[in-house]
């Protein structure tokens, strides 16, 4: 699969899909500790960015902080920000209801989702819906990264995961 990136298509790894589970992997945090799939318990969502730094990522991510916050589900965000930036971004946003993590140290998110744009070395505009055993039940790859994701669909099928748990 491919993605625009300033205007160019540019390739992703091999991608996961809907009804795969998502590997095991290791984030590391806006505070440098170590984030690993197995402390994620229940429902989650798990957002990948290019940049928390970018005026699309950051208008994003609080916009699922705000119509996630009267839900009980852990929001991801993933990133190769270092975990800096990703500290500054939380202090000046209401970010308690988000985990900011990076893939910086280890690239186990990047090899467990295919999400990333190798020739780039960033990770795609992406949300993934990942049910209670880390099964993916949605998946949405923002075709045009500039681009935010749907968050209509996302809360839909966020409704439906759940009326099926």
């Amino acid at each position: 699969m491919k993605v625009k990136f300033k205007g160019e298509y540019t390739p992703l790894s091999e991608n996961i899909k809907e009804k795969d589970h998502l590997g095991k992997y290791i984030v590391v945090d806006s505070k440098m500790n170590e984030i690993k799939s197995d402390d994620l318990k229940g429902i989650k969502i798990i957002l990948t960015v290019p940049s928390v730094d970018t005026s699309v990522c950051s208008r994003e991510l609080a916009k699922f902080i705000d119509i996630l916050k009267n839900e009980t589900i852990t929001i991801l965000s993933v990133s190769m920000d270092l975990p800096f930036a990703l500290d500054r971004w939380c202090q000046s946003h209401a970010s308690e209801n988000i985990v900011t993590a990076s893939d910086f140290r280890y690239h186990d998110f990047s090899d467990a989702s295919g999400l990333l744009m190798p020739e780039i070395g960033l990770f795609s505009r992406s949300v993934l819906l990942v049910d209670e055993n880390d099964m993916v039940r949605y998946l949405e790859i923002v075709e045009d990264v500039s681009n935010e994701p749907d968050y209509e669909k996302v809360m839909e099928q966020l409704q439906l995961l759940k009326k099926s748990a």
